[in-house]
C-alpha cells in the first residue's frame, strides 16, 4: 500500500508524517510539495519526495500517481476563492490518477458554520463526493492553539483571564491527536465513506482554562467578564459550532485526548 500526502512540511502534516513513520515503512510513504528542497530531512529518512503544486494543476496527477491512500490537507491560503481553485485542481488530479481513497481535512460541523471557511470546505467535500473516488472526510475542530489568542500568558501575570460577557464554549483539539487520527485512517481499513467530526471529548469554558492555569502554575487565575473587551476570537465563535462534541477523535486515537493541562504542560506552564 502506498500512502501519498500533501502538506507534509506544514504543522499538521509533519505530525501526520511522523505518526505514519511509526506505523509503516518509510518506503510506503510519498509526500507532495512545491518545494522539494525543503523536505530533505524526510528524504533522508527514506520517504519519497515528489514535486506537486496546487497552482500548477498539470503537476498533480503524476505526483498523486500510485496512491492507494491520498491525504489531501487543505490549502493554507486565506483567499477562499483561490483555495477552492486549488482544491478543485487537487480533486480532479486525484481522480485522474485513480487514487484508491482520498482523505481530506475539512472543518468540524461545517454545515452549522457561517464563515467563508465553512463554505469552502463544504464545496470541497462536494467535489470529492462527485469525483467518484472512495473518500474519508476528517472534519477537524479548531486547534487547541486558539488558547494562544485568549491571553493566557497575560492572565498568568495578572491573575485574571478576561473575556467579553458570554458563555464561551470550545471543542478544540490538539494537532497531535488530529495527526494520530489521520494516520489511523490512512493505515487502517473500514473508513470508506465516513465523515468524522474530530473534536474534544467534552467542551471547555474559560473558567476551565483559568483553573488549568492555576493548577499548572500554582498561581491563582480567575476568569472575569469585561463588558468593554473585544477580540477576533469572540467575534468568530458565534459563527462556528464550537460547543458540540463527538466521540470520533477519541475512538480513532484509541487513547485519552490531550486537554488544556497537557497543552499548557507542553509550554512549560
Amino acid at each position: 500500500m502506498k500512502i501519498v500526502m500533501t502538506g507534509a512540511t506544514g504543522h499538521l502534516g509533519s505530525l501526520v508524517l511522523g505518526e505514519l513513520l511509526r506505523r509503516v515503512p518509510a518506503a510506503r510513504i510519498a509526500i507532495v510539495t512545491r518545494r522539494p528542497e525543503e523536505a530533505e530531512e524526510w528524504r533522508g529518512r527514506g520517504v519519497e519526495v515528489r514535486y506537486g503544486d496546487y497552482d500548477v494543476p498539470a503537476s498533480l496527477p503524476g505526483a498523486f500517481g500510485g496512491a492507494d491512500r491520498l491525504l489531501f490537507i487543505s490549502s493554507p491560503l486565506r483567499d477562499e476563492e483561490a483555495r477552492l481553485r486549488q482544491h478543485r485542481a487537487a480533486v480532479e488530479a486525484a481522480a485522474e490518477a485513480k487514487v484508491g481513497r482520498i482523505v481530506y481535512t475539512s472543518v468540524a460541523y461545517a454545515e452549522r458554520g457561517r464563515l467563508p471557511l465553512h463554505e469552502l470546505h463544504l464545496a470541497t467535500e462536494r467535489l470529492i463526493r462527485e469525483s467518484g473516488l472512495a473518500y474519508t472526510i476528517l472534519r477537524n475542530a479548531y486547534y487547541m492553539d486558539i488558547v494562544e489568542m485568549l491571553g493566557w500568558r497575560e492572565a498568568l501575570a495578572a491573575g485574571v483571564l478576561p473575556s467579553p460577557p458570554g458563555d464561551w464554549i470550545f471543542n478544540t483539539a490538539a494537532r497531535e491527536d488530529l495527526a494520530a487520527a489521520a494516520a489511523a485512517v490512512l493505515t487502517e481499513s473500514g473508513h470508506d465513506g465516513q465523515v468524522y467530526e474530530l473534536t474534544a471529548s467534552s467542551p471547555w469554558r474559560l473558567g476551565d482554562l483559568a483553573r488549568a492555569l492555576t493548577e499548572r502554575s500554582g498561581r491563582p487565575v480567575v476568569h472575569r467578564a469585561d463588558p468593554g473587551m473585544q477580540g477576533m476570537v469572540y467575534a468568530l465563535l458565534p459563527l462556528s459550532e464550537t460547543a458540540a462534541v463527538s466521540p470520533d477523535l477519541r475512538r480513532l486515537v484509541g487513547a485519552p485526548l490531550r486537554g488544556l493541562k497537557e497543552w499548557l504542560a507542553d509550554r512549560n506552564v
